[in-house]
């Protein structure tokens, strides 16, 4: 249901007020309008009409490994939450009721010897106490003791009450002490959530490149159905002439067969290039979650226009500049760099494991006595009843065969992941060379097949005026046209491939969203995509 809305909201309302945009033809069903809203004219007809940004922003709302890699940032900002949890303040309280009863040898108590010896007691303590960034814990204790004795000889009330307040601190001076030990899982934990969103960015990129290759695939086959019907058109048109001359006498009948040969030809090639149309409209609506049957059902019989169009116009690519962009933006350096970053900081918290445990504490308490709980506070906050004590304690273990193994395993884990930052460098080296080559042959390919394609129509003029003076034959006009149409075709193929390529140059730079003018949104992102 949720998808259902998302999709067909993004369908009515999509705005994409800062990308530029032609006019919309003045045709019905789906066109963007002035405005750059997305608007459904007729949705009885099933026509949607689509720019580039457009399919990759319906893309990255809808698809369901964006949809995935969305969630891990929040998975692992709950993960921070975890790792902060032990320096949270600690309440502890207890309460007893205690009624013992002990033969007593005493004749000092009650005269005789020996007797019952009850004792009744009501017992309450809270303690306080919260974890220190440098790992000390700071405790505040309060307990009270009620207790009636029966007999109660030897003592100046009964019942009595005992109280004491407690402050103490216990610090470690070597074994885990420090600011950066005791938070260095929280420092791992934040640079996962930033691996996390550097993921989803990754993800992100992955899906608009995804899109952008299918769209200008798209784009190719609708191309192609058009040459097709260009190719048909001509086919049929020299037919009607050549008709006009058979009727005329100046054609025998049987020239006719080599016309309708290539109208069937060129009415199988229509058919051929539609249902690659349809092929590729699937792939771009699987991208876009339109095949989803959770989803509006009109949404996967609905016809795709794309809006943009291949131009001819072609870059300059500097390899030098590509490769410093791509070095400066691809997620995957920077997930390698985080993920360095944390086995650095693992290394460091197993070093400081191989010291010894020296632990100090201290602490001062004030005790009272009363008949009742009021005079027994009165006398514990009067200070008179003072008790202070400082301990030490050293624990050297012998042989630290496990921390020693954990710091040299921590060690190569380290040494690990600088070798795969190195080895995710030279990959995205490779991207961008291998992105690189693509768009400088296709654009090389478009130069030749511009020349082709004149010299193609070239050649069909000529053609055709030989054929009005008899100098030729209608199948050498055919071939002519055929070979027209091939041109054409190449054409087509060699300008969308190029768009292709700088797209997936952009992609291999990481910068394709900023390209697209596409922002993610800053809620799944967090405000720290920043390494």
């Amino acid at each position: 249901m949720i998808k259902k809305t998302i999709l067909c909201l993004c369908l009515l309302f999509l705005s994409l007020g800062q990308a530029c945009r032609a006019e919309a033809e003045n045709e019905e069903g789906v066109s963007l309008s002035k405005g750059g809203v997305v608007e459904l004219r007729d949705a009885s007809l099933g026509f949607l009409n689509l720019s580039l940004v457009d399919a990759v922003v319906l893309a990255l709302k809808t698809n369901l490994d964006v949809d995935i890699s969305r969630i891990d940032p929040l998975i692992e900002d709950k993960d921070i939450s975890i790792e902060k949890a032990p320096f949270d303040p600690v309440l502890r309280m207890s309460g007893e009721i205690r009624k013992d009863e002990t033969p007593l040898n005493s004749i000092f108590v009650t005269g005789t010897a020996p007797v019952d010896f009850l004792v009744q007691s009501h017992e309450g303590d809270a303690e306080i106490s919260v974890l220190t960034p440098i790992g000390a814990t700071v405790a505040m204790e309060y307990d009270f003791i009620k207790r009636a004795r029966t007999p109660s000889g030897g003592v100046a009330f009964d019942p009595a009450t005992d109280t004491f307040i407690e402050g103490r601190i216990t610090a470690p001076l070597l074994k885990k002490f420090g600011v950066f030990y005791n938070r260095s899982k929280i420092y791992m934990a934040q640079n996962d959530k930033k691996k996390s969103i550097y993921a989803l960015r990754g993800t992100a990129i992955d899906i608009a490149n995804e899109v952008q290759r299918a769209y200008w695939d798209l784009v190719k086959g609708v191309e192609n159905l058009q040459v097709a019907h260009k190719s048909l058109q001509r086919a049929l048109k020299f037919m009607k002439s050549n008709e006009l001359q058979v009727q005329a006498g100046i054609l025998a009948p049987i020239d006719l067969a080599v016309d309708k040969e290539e109208v069937a030809l060129s009415e199988e090639a229509i058919i051929i290039a539609e249902d690659e149309v349809q092929d590729r409209e699937d792939k771009l609506k699987l991208l876009m979650n339109f095949l989803n049957p959770d989803v509006a059902s009109w949404l996967s019989g609905i016809t795709i226009v794309p809006l943009d169009k291949p131009v001819w116009e072609l870059r300059d690519v500097n390899l030098n500049d590509s490769i410093r962009v791509a070095l400066g933006n691809r997620p995957e350096i920077f997930e390698r760099k985080l993920a360095m970053d944390n086995a650095d900081i693992e290394t460091r918290r197993k070093k400081n494991e191989l010291l010894p445990q020296l632990d100090i504490e201290g602490g001062v308490r004030f005790s009272g006595l009363g008949k009742d709980s009021n005079d027994s506070q009165d006398s514990t906050y009067s200070t008179h009843f003072k008790s202070q004590y400082a301990k030490i304690t050293l624990e050297l273990p012998i042989g630290l065969r496990k921390e020693r193994a954990e710091y040299a395993k921590a060690k190569y884990e380290e040494r690990k992941a600088k070798l795969e930052l190195t080895k995710q460098e030279q990959e995205v080296i490779f991207d961008v060379r291998d992105a690189t080559r693509q768009v400088q042959t296709t654009g090389e390919l478009v130069k030749s097949t511009r020349k082709t394609l004149e010299a193609a129509q070239e050649r069909l003029d000529a053609e055709e005026k030989k054929y009005k003076v008899g100098r030729t034959t209608n199948l050498e006009v055919f071939r002519a046209q055929e070979s027209l149409a091939i041109q054409e075709a190449r054409r087509n193929k060699a300008l969308g491939d190029y768009h292709i390529a700088l797209g997936e140059l952009e992609a291999a730079k990481g910068i394709i969203l900023e390209r697209l003018n596409i922002i993610l949104e800053q809620q799944a992102l967090g405000n720290d995509l920043i390494y």
